[in-house]
């Protein structure tokens, strides 16, 4: 077996073994007051990737009004650009997607996280919406350790269902690294990657989450009593009478069509609002399209401040994040979302 940590790529990424090292030494109490000081004054430098505090064992993020925890930003790679954002995502496109699904997600029945990494969607969605629950998918076994200490500590034990395995092809395996990932926790590992491990998880579909949907939203209706918050400068989502309101964040390394391919029942029966990370180098537009197409998506490209509306789904280099959704560009302008 070709093990991918194992490979030049993985090697390089880890700096061929310099990365913890370099990283540990900056984040002790002795240096990193002067990274703290000088990097911000860098041009061009990404700070969100840089190491937080060893010591410090939580940070606090916001989005939609609400705040909530990420606990260890030294080993996660969401929760220390909240340190170094200040509770804010460092890069103002990521920062706007996470506003923006809170704001869809505000009056939501169930939100569904796949790819969640350490649950950060997760976190700020519920933190933001106190009547929604939510199904939480990943599949690294550190990283679904990190998801669970968030989870515990936000309190959203009763409401969220994490589930370690995979969303695509059902009843498919795959091996994956028991380890903790080396300098942080690993959020770029996919299904097409292959480790030398012994460790397995099972992939479902999306499909087979739909009775348990519709059986935790069934005799429910949207909330429309305005206590839920929006994200920050972005509006709620209007109520949808009776039928089950579902949002889901899909972030899987490029392997969204297996989760849409075997999800077409779940599409035709809930017609969920989708943000969905498509990569330049890995996506496949056009398969994507046909899978979405048929249930009238409208596309848009999730930019710093704005939606894109695009009648085609074209790959950005920089933007990875795209919005699909069944309002036109009118009815989402109507409901106060910005569009260009």
């Amino acid at each position: 077996m070709n093990d991918h940590l194992r490979t030049l790529t993985a090697r390089r990424q880890s700096w061929f073994g310099l990365k913890l090292p370099v990283k540990t030494a900056l984040a002790q109490p002795m240096l990193h007051p002067l990274l703290r000081t000088i990097a911000p004054r860098i041009k061009g430098l990404k700070i969100g990737r840089l190491p937080a505090p060893i010591e410090l064992t939580e940070i606090r993020g916001r989005a939609g009004g609400a705040d909530f925890i990420l606990v260890e930003p030294f080993r996660c790679e969401i929760a220390k650009e909240f340190y170094w954002g200040k509770g804010r995502r460092t890069e103002p496109e990521d920062a706007f997607a996470l506003d923006l699904m809170v704001a869809l997600s505000a009056d939501a029945d169930v939100f569904i996280d796949i790819g969640a990494y350490t649950g950060v969607f997760t976190m700020a969605v519920l933190a933001a919406n106190e009547d929604v629950r939510a199904h939480v998918f990943e599949i690294i076994p550190a990283v679904v350790a990190g998801v669970e200490k968030n989870v515990d500590r936000n309190g959203f034990n009763r409401r969220v269902t994490i589930h370690p395995t995979g969303v695509g092809s059902p009843d498919t395996w795959m091996n994956v690294p028991i380890g903790d990932g080396g300098s942080a926790l690993p959020s770029f590992y996919s299904s097409d990657m292959q480790f030398d491990s012994d460790a397995e998880v099972r992939f479902t579909s999306l499909n087979a989450l739909l009775p348990e949907v519709l059986g935790e939203t069934s005799g429910e209706t949207s909330d429309a009593d305005g206590q839920s918050q929006p994200g920050e400068g972005l509006p709620g989502a209007p109520g949808r009478g009776e039928a089950p309101h579902v949002t889901v964040k899909i972030d899987v390394e490029g392997g969204e069509n297996d989760v849409f391919a075997h999800g077409q029942e779940f599409l035709a029966a809930i017609h969920p609002d989708i943000l969905c990370e498509v990569l330049e180098d890995r996506a496949k537009p056009r398969e994507l399209m046909g899978h979405l197409g048929e249930y009238g998506y409208h596309y848009y490209l999730i930019g710093e401040d704005r939606l894109y509306a695009q009648t085609t789904i074209r790959p950005d280099a920089r933007l990875r994040d795209w919005l699909f959704t069944l309002r036109s560009p009118d009815e989402m302008r109507a409901a106060g979302y910005p569009v260009d």
